[in-house]
Order: structure tokens, then C-alpha cells, then sequence
């Protein structure tokens, strides 16, 4: 789990067929220290769980990431040049319990990354 470490929850603002978190980034997590240590990269992995994490948050159940479809990295997230980000998630329900989420990762006018995941709900 990234959330309440990694980072933490700013606010929250609701919207068709999702959500949209302003997000503050923990610059000191170890995770940033060894990627890189001096210059600290958000890991693609780690935007991958922060999704999956806030996602969630948004239906209040666990998910399971059963596939990533699409992941671009348009600019890197430094911390400590961005010590918060937005993050922009649309739902599409699809069969089978799956989610479609479609995310975008920016601040003010820097795009960060586009991806496209399909979750799937861990079942009890």
C-alpha cells in the first residue's frame, strides 16, 4: 500500500463516471531514495498501484490489476520539483466484475502519463 506513505489524499472532487485527487507526494519515502537517489522518478509501478489504490477508494473494494492496456510517460514525476500531482480517473464498468479506468496524471499544464487499466474486483 502506497497510500498514506508514498502519498497522501489532498482532496477530492467527483465527476462523471469518476474522480479527480490532488495528491501530495512523500519526497523522503524510500521508494524515491533508491529511484533515483539525488533524482528521485515516480517507478511506472507505482502509478500503476497509486490507480488501483485510489480506484478503490472511489467503489470502496479491493482490486486486483488484470491488465494494464495502455501506459505513455509524457514527462517525469519529481517530487521535489512537484511535491503534488493531480490525478484523473473515468470508470467504464465492463463484464465480469472488470472496471476499464482511464487515468491521467498532471499539474497545472504538465502531463505527466495517460493510461488505460482494467481492473478486476478480488472477490471474498
Amino acid at each position: 500500500m502506497l497510500k498514506g506513505e508514498f502519498f497522501t489524499i489532498k482532496e477530492v472532487a467527483d465527476m462523471d463516471n469518476g474522480r479527480t485527487y490532488r495528491l501530495g507526494l512523500n519526497a523522503s519515502h524510500p521508494i524515491f531514495l533508491a529511484h533515483f537517489a539525488g533524482n528521485p522518478v515516480m517507478p511506472g509501478a507505482c502509478i500503476v498501484q497509486m490507480i488501483k489504490e485510489l480506484s478503490s477508494d472511489y467503489f470502496g473494494m479491493a482490486f486486483f490489476t488484470a491488465a494494464v492496456k495502455n501506459m505513455k510517460f509524457l514527462q517525469v514525476i519529481n517530487p521535489l520539483e512537484s511535491p503534488e500531482i493531480s490525478v484523473q480517473l473515468t470508470y467504464t464498468k465492463q463484464e465480469d466484475d472488470r472496471i476499464f479506468v482511464s487515468a491521467v496524471l498532471n499539474n497545472d499544464n504538465i502531463i505527466y502519463s495517460k493510461s488505460s487499466l482494467i481492473l478486476e474486483n478480488i472477490k471474498d
